[in-house]
């Protein structure tokens, strides 16, 4: 028992902090808080740049087998624009199935 529970007790914490891990944003985002804004079936939380114009969307649903990545970047734009009133720079989304970052541009008034 004792070699399986030294064996299996690092394990566990590690599957612990990796899941903790899983819906952080980078610095700097963190303290402006997150906006979940849902898209076709998909979930996002949107954390925008304490001072700038950077945002992350987060997929934070679970779709077997994944969608494509071109469905998650036109969901991840829409939940982008919904969440921050801002359109999207040209050009400047990039990410994965799970993480989108863009540069936001927002009227001046």
């Amino acid at each position: 028992m004792g070699f399986v529970h030294r064996i299996l007790s690092p394990l566990f914490v590690l599957a612990v902090l990796g899941g903790c891990a899983l819906d952080s944003p980078a610095l700097g985002y963190g303290r402006a808080g997150a906006q979940v804004v849902a898209v076709g079936g998909n979930t996002f939380k949107v954390y925008t740049e304490f001072n700038g114009n950077r945002v992350e969307a987060h997929r934070v649903n679970v779709v077997f087998p994944p969608p494509s990545r071109l469905l998650i970047f036109q969901q991840a734009y829409e939940a982008i624009v919904q969440a921050t009133s801002c359109d999207v720079k040209k050009g400047s989304l990039v990410g994965d199935h799970a993480l989108v970052k863009a540069i936001t541009i927002c009227p001046t008034a």
